[in-house]
């Protein structure tokens, strides 16, 4: 298959529902693994910025920043925005598996040889080849084209059902899938060290729809971290190792030197695969607010990392070991096998110290509590009522925007993040930033506002007199050692048009929520 192909496809299915994209893929579907690797976007980092990203393109086109920039903003992304900019030009001759190989390749090294293999793949594309391949290089297709969908449509083509394609999709890639099914074949159902499984994921459940027979364990404020520990084959070469993923599934073992040694520390011949939570501890042992992690997990100085910011982990689920795979087993078997671990999470199984050990897990600096359901199998990439997590009740306030930041990506032309401050008399203090809970509509309307306001540029945030008034709820509110204020996971609820800035939360109000 020919990249302008699959580019005119794309085309075709833009703005259409997923029912109707499906259809039409299906139509005349033959197969190609290269083709779903690209749908479901299946592709190695590539480690590129959006700003690299920009100028690479301005570059290759030879043209002034402000064309683009301009182009971007009145059609709303870069990929649409090239499409409209550039004169039309020749398809060219490339195939799927040439632009797989220019849609993974590292960006961030600086020898030259990315950006010359980008400069003359892109000059060679016509403007539709150009703007499928920006959205898919910068991972924002805007196709409405998901892993769902991808499921559907696998599930169309090979006549089976949407829930076995699910399954199977929890130990293998959409790619892999397609591929044993081309065949007439069945996936395996086994783990292999080295593969990433989509994580079980919890709900927030209310005290009366916990399950009746369960486990209460804490609730790490941490990050979350599948570790594989065996024989693995890189490049058909065997080998012996630990591998940690992150909850993306990218593999960030460099980042944990401690973690990796405190794990063959353990008395633990066997291959496993763990679920974990790692986080960031004071000298005390006690857990440390979340945003240390930052310097761990962004910190190119790794030696100084874990100086800085030193950490504990807690295993709290086994999907595999000694080869067995556990995921099919009731959390109640699974427990057994937990326990060989040295470090697992802490547990109770009375049903009537909830409420104390949910108590002492706030008291003692931890996020809340999880309550797990003893009979629930692994439920690979499902957000299930078996596991059920409670945590202090979200506290809601009014706040005021003071700065702004552009986006990256889909996002990289309108304002995405914001400063947001509550009032102490005549000043605005800060409580931090937020960057979650809009929607294009808001960011748009915000963005066209902003503008208006702006007071001064410092670095990249646009400084804004205080004029627009934000409804914003988070879990806690936190105070750092300097005596900052701060707001754990920020969400905005709606913008107050209808409030005064006169009328938004004090600094009084706000320190009698810590």
């Amino acid at each position: 298959m020919k990249w302008i192909e699959f580019c005119r496809l794309m085309q075709a299915v833009e703005n259409r529902t997923p029912t109707k994209t499906i259809s039409l893929i299906a139509k005349d579907y033959e197969h190609n693994s290269q083709f779903i690797k690209i749908l479901a976007l299946e592709l190695d980092a590539n480690n590129l910025a959006s700003k690299k990203a920009f100028r690479w393109v301005v570059n290759a086109l030879e043209v002034f920043d402000d064309e683009v920039e301009l182009a971007i903003y009145q059609h709303g992304d870069i990929g649409e925005g090239v499409y409209h900019f550039v004169q039309d030009g020749k398809d060219s001759e490339m195939n799927l598996n040439t632009v797989l190989h220019l849609l993974s390749m590292d960006c961030s090294k600086s020898d030259g040889q990315s950006y010359n293999a980008f400069y003359v793949a892109f000059n060679s594309m016509s403007a539709l080849e150009k703007k499928w391949f920006l959205r898919y290089w910068l991972r924002t297709p805007r196709n409405g084209i998901n892993n769902g969908t991808v499921r559907k449509l696998l599930a169309k083509i090979y006549d089976k059902k949407e829930a076995e394609v699910k399954k199977h999709n929890q130990l293998h890639s959409l790619q892999d899938i397609s591929i044993f099914y081309s065949k007439g074949e069945e996936p395996p159902n086994d783990l292999k060290i080295g593969r990433y499984i989509a994580p079980m994921l919890a709900k927030a459940v209310p005290k009366e729809k916990w399950p009746k027979q369960h486990i209460v364990e804490y609730k790490y404020d941490g990050a979350r971290y599948q570790i594989h520990k065996g024989d693995y084959f890189d490049l058909m070469v065997r080998q012996t190792s630990i591998i940690i993923f992150n909850r993306k599934g990218k593999v960030v073992t460099d980042k944990f030197p401690d973690i990796v040694e405190e794990i063959l520390s353990w008395e633990i011949e066997e291959p496993f695969i763990i679920d974990t939570e790692i986080y960031p501890v004071e000298s005390d042992g006690r857990p440390a607010p979340f945003k240390k992690m930052g310097t761990r997990i962004h910190s190119k100085n790794v030696k100084e990392a874990v100086e800085k910011c030193p950490v504990e982990l807690a295993v709290f689920d086994c999907m595999m070991f000694n080869d067995e795979n556990l995921m099919d087993s009731p959390l109640k078997n699974r427990i057994n096998t937990i326990y060989k671990f040295p470090k697992q999470a802490v547990r109770s199984t009375i049903k009537e110290d909830n409420d104390i050990f949910y108590n002492l897990s706030i008291n003692d600096g931890y996020e809340g509590i999880m309550i797990k359901d003893l009979n629930a199998t692994y439920q690979s990439g499902k957000r299930s009522v078996a596991w059920a997590k409670y945590k202090p009740p979200r506290f809601e306030l009014d706040v005021v925007v003071t700065g702004a930041r552009y986006g990256d990506g889909k996002r990289s032309s309108v304002f995405a993040s914001y400063d947001i401050a509550v009032k102490d008399d005549n000043e605005y203090i800060s409580v931090g930033s937020i960057g979650t809970g809009f929607s294009d509509i808001d960011l748009l309307y915000l963005t066209n506002e902003g503008k208006k306001i702006v007071s001064g540029i410092d670095d990249k945030t646009h400084k804004w007199l205080p004029r627009i008034v934000l409804e914003v709820t988070c879990d806690l509110v936190t105070r750092d050692a300097d005596g900052n204020l701060g707001l754990r996971f920020p969400r905005m609820l709606r913008i107050r048009t209808d409030k005064p800035v006169s009328d938004i939360n004090t600094l009084k109000d706000v320190e009698g929520m810590i």
